[in-house]
């Protein structure tokens, strides 16, 4: 077994390069991983945390366990994701037009056009992440998407494509003045007419809202819903996630409602998450196998909903 851990790691090593995202075709690269992901190895052995914290998410959640697809699928979709992220965005022309559907894209054009900006709503579920290289490529080059050091200095970010990767708007992952001051750039960019693209399910930040998500307790941040309100910005949820053979959906969904001037500011806020909330949750309860794995295990870390007492 540990000669197998080996030669998997040094794969894996291998697929994190810049050379293998630009020569490892996507098509190729894709079919590699399956096979090992599939294999009773990987599911027993090498990913045994993973599997673990899976099937008990399923349990807890009583979500009915989907057998050895569902978790292959789990598998299939996280593992080595940066070098999947890179080499997408060499696929030629041709090729990313042949891979990606896009649904409502009508729903960007229209909100894109008023000039009053847009906050692209994104998540850890699917390949979110393919947002820096996709929405580039399909004609919108304002668009900024807000990310922390830790992640802007991984192969899932340095190794995309620089001819068609979004601008960035970095802040510390560890310094809320940081964040606050990425906040007040991203407000100019949304105030110029532009695209903020962040994550609604991100733990950066220390203030929130806490609503019941499948069963327990989770604090949400209100950085979006408060920069959607002070610019006017127009939020989008989206969602990307993979389909059979490869094949890549981008589904973005109606203008989550911004409520009134009649409404106070916090209710308004709250409002504005709950709706983020309860998309992203019937997300997780359709296709769990698409959750991010560690936001997996920081669910199973948050405070149950209903304290059990015996």
């Amino acid at each position: 077994m540990i000669i197998k851990k080996k030669i998997a790691d040094k794969i894996k090593n291998l697929f994190l390069t810049t050379w293998a995202a630009k020569r490892i075709s996507y098509r190729t690269g894709s079919r590699m991983i399956k096979y090992f992901t599939g294999t009773p190895y990987a599911r027993q052995k090498y990913f045994k945390k993973k599997v673990r914290a899976f099937k008990t998410f399923l349990k807890d959640s009583e979500i009915s366990d989907g057998g050895v697809q569902m978790l292959s699928e789990m598998l299939e979709k996280s593992f080595i994701k940066q070098w999947r992220l890179a080499s997408f965005s060499y696929l030629s022309d041709k090729k990313f037009t042949k891979y990606v559907q896009i649904s409502n894209l009508e729903t960007l054009v229209e909100s894109h056009n008023k000039g009053k900006g847009v906050i692209l709503l994104n998540s850890h579920f699917g390949y979110g992440e393919m947002s820096i290289s996709i929405i580039p490529r399909i004609g919108f080059q304002d668009f900024y998407t807000i990310i922390g050091t830790r992640g802007a200095d991984t192969p899932k970010f340095t190794a995309i494509n620089p001819d068609i990767k979004a601008k960035t708007l970095v802040f510390s992952n560890l310094s809320t003045a940081e964040l606050f001051k990425v906040l007040m750039e991203a407000r100019q960019v949304l105030n110029n007419g532009g695209i903020i693209h962040l994550l609604g399910d991100g733990y950066q930040g220390k203030s929130g809202i806490t609503f019941p998500f499948i069963g327990k307790l989770r604090t949400f941040r209100e950085s979006y819903a408060e920069l959607a309100l002070s610019t006017d910005a127009e939020i989008i949820p989206i969602f990307i996630y993979p389909k059979k053979n490869n094949f890549i959906q981008v589904d973005l969904y109606p203008v989550l409602d911004k409520g009134n001037d009649e409404m106070s500011r916090k209710k308004r806020i709250n409002s504005i998450i709950k709706q983020y909330v309860d998309l992203l949750s019937e997300k997780w309860m359709e296709s769990p196998q698409l959750i991010n794995p560690g936001h997996i295990e920081a669910y199973l870390n948050h405070v149950d909903k209903e304290i059990k007492i015996n």
